[in-house]
């Protein structure tokens, strides 16, 4: 099984940035629950522009600190607003939620090893 978040690119941004990583995933670890209510109240309200926007948010940064399957369960919410869909996302939006919240113990786990 493959862990949330990819270690070795974890590791190899660690030795790149040094100490700033922390404050990098600090970053994320504060965003990442406000993107998913905004995921949430896009799909809430009917509005697919913001879930285009706020899963592309969550999908990108996810990505950028190196978690494995989480940037393509956004992708997926990313593309139903693009496509103007909202409804019948529960399966999609449950995955995310997840998955989301496993980046995140993973990341508060890795915190503390610094």
């Amino acid at each position: 099984m493959t862990t949330a978040v990819d270690t070795d690119n974890l590791d190899m941004l660690r030795e790149v940035i040094g100490d700033d990583l922390k404050e990098i995933l600090q970053s994320f670890i504060d965003i990442a629950p406000d993107a998913m209510k905004n995921i949430k109240a896009a799909i809430a309200t009917d509005n697919a522009a913001n879930l285009r926007l706020h899963a592309h948010t969550l999908k990108g940064s996810s990505a950028n600190i190196g978690a494995t399957r989480l940037p393509n369960l956004a992708l997926a919410l990313e593309n139903a607003g693009k496509a103007g869909q909202t409804k019948g996302l529960e399966a999609e939006l449950a995955a995310v939620e997840k998955e989301n919240q496993e980046v995140l113990n993973f990341l508060l786990n890795y915190i503390k090893q610094f």
